[in-house]
């Protein structure tokens, strides 16, 4: 079955907004790691990358973009393209005429578990773009899709209206419901690291300060002598 949901309930701007100087770092140790961070299959087209956005998905048919291209002129600006292709990297979904349309119409970047084509190009205009793989075959426009439905991309469940934040490291999912916990959290978690770099600028060692000696002390070390002849 196929869907087209033309409405998302998108979280307050200014909030999303606040999370472009969050590191996805920072958003996976503040949610306990619990599997918001999509796998490191994942890259972003360019260096240097900053992306924030809300997101608008899409779930497309291997090897085809019909969906795609009626999911851009579904969005808003501030989006983030969320797309679930199954991992396909035997064509290039998304080019550069596509993404110049994302960043004419204002969107954030565009996520893709699949390949995408063009990368040269869309390193050059600076539009962030993340995807499996890169591969020059171009895709069908035949299969129908779904928009604005619950996907899979990099291992991470997405809903529509999620946050998504992407840098160099990678990217990291923020459930629209408890947005404003996470950023609170985030903050607090670099103010405290701040503060910890201080005292590791002056020599003091991370192994102390964050009581990983105690930890060592209760472990059962096993030294040569120990090992299996």
């Amino acid at each position: 079955m196929h869907t087209i949901e033309p409405d998302v309930e998108r979280p307050d701007r200014e909030l999303v907004e606040a999370f472009e100087e969050i590191p996805s770092t920072i958003v996976s140790d503040v949610t306990g790691n619990i599997g918001l961070t999509m796998d490191a299959g994942l890259r972003p087209a360019y260096d240097g990358v900053e992306m924030a956005g809300t997101a608008v998905t899409v779930k497309a048919a291997p090897g085809d973009n019909l969906i795609i291209h009626k999911a851009i002129t579904l969005t808003e600006p501030g989006d983030v393209l969320i797309i679930d292709c199954d991992g396909y990297t035997d064509t290039g979904h998304v080019g550069e005429l596509m993404c110049t349309s994302c960043q004419a119409n204002g969107l954030a970047g565009l996520v893709i578990d699949g390949a995408y084509r063009d990368s040269r190009e869309i390193a050059e205009m600076e539009f962030p773009v993340y995807g499996r793989g890169v591969n020059p075959q171009g895709p069908l426009k035949q299969d129908p899709g779904s928009i604005n439905v619950t996907v899979s991309v990099g291992g991470v469940s997405v809903d529509p209206g999620d946050i998504v934040i992407g840098d160099d490291d990678g990217l990291a999912v923020i459930p629209r419901e408890g947005a404003d916990e996470v950023l609170e959290r985030a903050h607090e978690k670099l103010s405290a690291e701040d503060s910890v770099r201080e005292e590791v600028l002056e020599g003091e060692y991370l192994y102390e300060l964050n009581g990983y000696d105690e930890l060592f002390e209760n472990l059962t070390i096993v030294g040569p002598e120990d090992s299996i002849q």
